[in-house]
């Protein structure tokens, strides 16, 4: 609005003052006087002047009213011009002003064409450039975003990393213990191999005793057999332990093994994690500085082109200034010639004029001369000659007035001329150290547009230079985001080890649990053996029984055959109360031996009842807390796998137990079995004392006792309840 006020401020003065040139202009050439040149000259000067300030005011005025106001000045000057007819020299000076206005008005409009063109020039290169500058403000505030959320990362790595260093002291600390109970456990199963090995000895010296003693009867054959069976599941549990202790050695090398390689990859993660945090740095750093040379190339761009802005327009007006400053010097130049050849044509004149006065005054002078020499020697003349003389001589001194008239007015012009002269020379010489100052004042507007040249080149080749930057600052992003996606991997990783850390301590409890089942194991089995040393050490006390039992058996039977050939004779009541009263001792003896092995086993088998109890109570307890923790948190998938794998395992181990249970149940009811054979044996043969010739004995019994002989007494299959009481004694009659 302002800018619109001065421009019509400005055109109004300027229609103004060409109305009041040209009214002036009329004026004079109405007057036609030449009196006053040189003050009309200077007026005209400032008129112009102030011309060119209001024409420099309305530069940036729109095409259309500079049209008008030269429509305005052409109305003007063609009606000065219709007036102008009869003047001379007045009129070519207003002719000659009125082109020159015309053609600085001309030029204005030029120029302020060629101003538009070179602010719509100016407008796309502000808009190109704001356009970079909006776009590495987007880069920068993009930076700053992706900088805050690398660091929130960082942050979330820093506490993942201390997560997991503290995952580590805890995993050290439990492989610490896990080595002192694997160490432990190892001595311990040490001793239980060295004490296995001393029962082994044992067995294998009582087997090496009970090959000595295979000549026994058929009832030590069984019981042999019953201790070699139990000897060889004792054996089977011992390779069992055997195989598990290897097994837990194995599992305890794998988790060494799996520990040195989690320290390992701890180690390199915190390296990982420390270059990371160095990058990190750096980059933020990087980033910190690019926003301060971003920020000050931006600064400086917006004041750069400013100032070539303040001076393209300072150049483009000096330039005008320059070109009106040589439009003036060259229009003074013309004026100077004019006034100089007006000079020699006033001083020609004057010259003419003198030398005309001269020859008049001369003249004058002879004629008075001749007069007064023939007025002395003539006297006095007729009248007629004498009016003829004054006559010429009044027509002499009026020449001589009008020359002398002329010759004032001639003088008056020269004086006037020469004034304009001095006047046209101050100007002109006023005017060439305008020009001089303009001239410097272009060659430094020129020196300062190289300057900004140059300036405006290092701007471009700093904005090249920023755009190389962004671009390889798009390069670091790219692979700033795959450092990222690493760190995100390595994150995964981090949460993985977690998981694995978390199944490691949950195998170490188990690994603890299973250590200590295999304790009581141990210390079951060591008291087993205990129990088999002594059940040997019962067993070689029974053999020595047996042993005391054949040989009663056989002074029975010895017995047994006196008392055939007494009661052959008819003398052998005493003899078979005795072998009576024998027999049932041996009967109480058999019958005690036995209850004391069923007792015996009836308390192994109530003890493992109550160990598979505790198991399937311990179980039961497992899986209590199994649904304790299902309930506590869903999010815990692995420990409920790792817990479902330990029930799994547990419940194996139990049906195994069970198993290990029924078998030892089949071999107590076995055992039952062959005591109770051996109590029919010990009866049958109490029986059968009397009996015992092979010939008295029936086929079928015969066929059972060499059944017995061949296989032993588990694979006789009894019909009925059959004993050696039913064989029927020998023939009385």
């Amino acid at each position: 609005m302002e800018g619109e006020a001065l421009r019509a401020d400005a055109l109004a003065r300027l229609s103004g003052i060409v109305s009041r040139v040209s009214q002036e202009v009329s004026r004079d050439l109405d007057a036609g006087s030449e009196g006053h040149c040189g003050e009309v000259l200077e007026f005209r000067q400032a008129q112009l002047l102030e011309l060119r300030k209001l024409l420099d005011d309305v530069r940036e005025t729109s095409p259309e009213e500079l049209r008008k106001v030269l429509a305005h000045a052409d109305m003007a000057v063609a009606g000065m011009a219709g007036m102008a007819g009869t003047a001379g020299t007045a009129g070519a000076r207003a002719h000659s002003g009125r082109e020159s206005i015309l053609q600085e008005l001309h030029e204005a409009a030029n120029r302020n064409v060629r101003l538009a063109r070179r602010e719509a020039v100016l407008e796309a290169y502000c808009e190109d450039q704001s356009s970079v500058l909006a776009a590495a403000e987007s880069s920068a505030f993009r930076l700053r975003h992706e900088q805050e959320v690398q660091e929130s990362r960082l942050k979330e790595a820093v506490a993942a990393r201390d997560a997991s260093a503290s995952a580590k002291q805890a995993a050290e600390s439990q492989s610490s213990e896990l080595k002192a109970l694997w160490l432990k456990e190892h001595t311990q199963l040490q001793q239980c191999q060295t004490d296995l090995r001393q029962a082994l000895d044992t067995v294998s010296k009582l087997e090496a005793q009970i090959s000595e003693k295979r000549s026994a009867p058929a009832v030590t054959g069984v019981l042999t057999n019953v201790w070699q069976s139990r000897i060889a599941a004792q054996a089977k549990d011992l390779q069992m332990l055997q195989t598990r202790c290897t097994e837990l050695d194995s599992e305890h090398s794998a988790a060494a093994r799996l520990c040195l390689e989690l320290e390992s990859w701890t180690h390199e993660a915190e390296q990982a994690e420390a270059r990371q945090a160095l990058h990190g740095e750096i980059f933020q750093e990087r980033c910190v500085e690019l926003q301060a040379k971003l920020d000050k190339s931006r600064v400086a761009h917006y004041d750069r082109g400013r100032e070539l802005e303040v001076l393209q327009i300072q150049h483009e007006e000096q330039q005008q200034k320059l070109l009106q400053a040589t439009s003036d010097r060259d229009r003074c130049q013309e004026d100077k010639r004019r006034l100089q050849s007006t000079v020699t044509d006033l001083e020609v004149q004057i010259a003419e004029s003198m030398l005309n006065s001269n020859h008049h005054a001369s003249q004058h002078g002879q004629l008075r001369a001749q007069v007064e020499d023939e007025r002395l020697a003539r006297g006095e003349a007729s009248s007629a000659s004498s009016a003829s003389s004054a006559r010429r001589l009044e027509r002499c001194g009026a020449e001589l007035a009008e020359l002398a008239a002329q010759h004032r007015r001639l003088e008056r012009q020269y004086a006037v001329a020469n004034a304009a002269k001095d006047g046209a020379q101050r100007r002109f010489k006023a005017l060439e150290l305008e020009h001089q100052q303009l001239q410097t004042q272009l060659h430094t507007a020129a020196a300062e547009q190289t300057g900004m040249k140059s300036e405006h080149a290092s701007i471009s080749l700093e904005l090249l230079r920023l755009r190389s930057h962004a671009d390889e600052l798009k390069s670091q992003l790219a692979e700033q985001s795959l450092r990222e996606s690493a760190h995100l991997e390595l994150k995964d990783e981090n949460y993985a080890f977690g998981c694995k850390l978390s199944d490691l301590l949950d195998e170490k409890e188990e690994h603890k649990r299973h250590s200590e089942e295999l304790h009581t194991f141990l210390e079951a089995a060591q008291a087993e053996a205990d129990a088999g040393r002594d059940q040997l050490e019962a067993y070689s006390a029974e053999l020595k029984e047996f042993q005391e039992k054949d040989s009663l058996v056989r002074q029975i039977a010895a017995h047994h055959k006196l008392v055939a050939s007494h009661r052959a004779s008819g003398r052998g009541h005493e003899a078979d109360a005795a072998l009576l009263e024998l027999a049932m001792a041996l009967d109480s003896h058999l019958a005690d031996g036995g209850e004391r092995i069923l007792t015996e086993l009836v308390a192994e088998l109530r003890a493992k009842e109550k160990r598979i109890e505790a198991s399937e109570l311990s179980a039961a307890q497992c899986e209590a807390q199994e649904a304790q923790s299902e309930a506590q948190s869903e999010a815990q998938s692995e420990a409920k796998q790792s817990l479902l794998k330990h029930n799994v395992q547990l419940k194996s181990e139990r049906e195994e137990e069970r198993r290990l249970h029924k078998v030892q149940s089949d071999e107590i009811v076995e055992l039952q079995h062959l005591l109770r054979t051996s109590e029919e044996q010990a009866s049958q043969s109490q029986e059968a004392v009397p009996h015992l010739h092979d010939t008295e004995i029936p086929e079928e019994y015969a066929a059972i006792i060499k059944q017995v002989d061949l296989l032993g007494w588990d694979a006789v299959e009894w019909g009925g309840n059959f004993t050696l009481l039913h064989w029927p004694g020998p023939a009385t009659s």
